[in-house]
């Protein structure tokens, strides 16, 4: 089961306690629920358009996905809030990821993610100073997909 949100919009000055957004649940390419938090603390509201329910969803996720670990000795099952709040996150750094590449070079170093200004200078020249005090950093603005993929894992793993 391909799970993907579509249509998103996010207000992060409406977000008190929650994530305040409104998207489209696609499952397997299809239209399968209307999403939606006023970001007051409240749970996901989720109105069925689709074929699935939201309890076959969350038997699928179950079944499918590791527990969610909340503390030392504490776990919850995946879910569908738990699925959408992961993909409404990942497309929200997303978003201000490719937003800073504009003004910035970013780089992974040491499973971290560096942001050097350009301040108006070229690319290639930042690129060549950051790589003159580190071979090893993986420049995100001039990479491919993937290594814009792996640096917002790290983005999110480090939240």
């Amino acid at each position: 089961m391909k799970i993907e949100l579509r249509r998103i919009s996010y207000n992060a000055a409406l977000s008190q306690e929650t994530a305040a957004f409104a998207a489209e649940v696609w499952i397997d390419g299809e239209l399968a629920f209307h999403a939606r938090n006023q970001g007051t603390g409240g749970a996901d509201f989720y109105r069925q358009v689709g074929r699935w329910t939201e309890a076959e969803v969350n038997a699928w996720l179950t079944a499918n996905r590791l527990p969610r670990s909340l503390g030392d000795d504490l776990a919850c099952d995946h879910d569908l809030e738990i699925e959408v709040s992961d993909l409404l996150m990942r497309a929200v750094e997303g978003k201000r990821l490719k937003r800073l590449l504009r003004t910035n070079l970013i780089a992974i170093e040491r499973d971290q993610i560096l942001q050097y200004p350009l301040r108006k200078r070229p690319l290639a020249i930042v690129t060549r100073a950051v790589r003159a005090t580190n071979p090893d950093a993986v420049i995100v603005n001039d990479a491919g997909d993937d290594v814009f993929a792996r640096a917002l894992d790290v983005l999110l793993a480090s939240r």
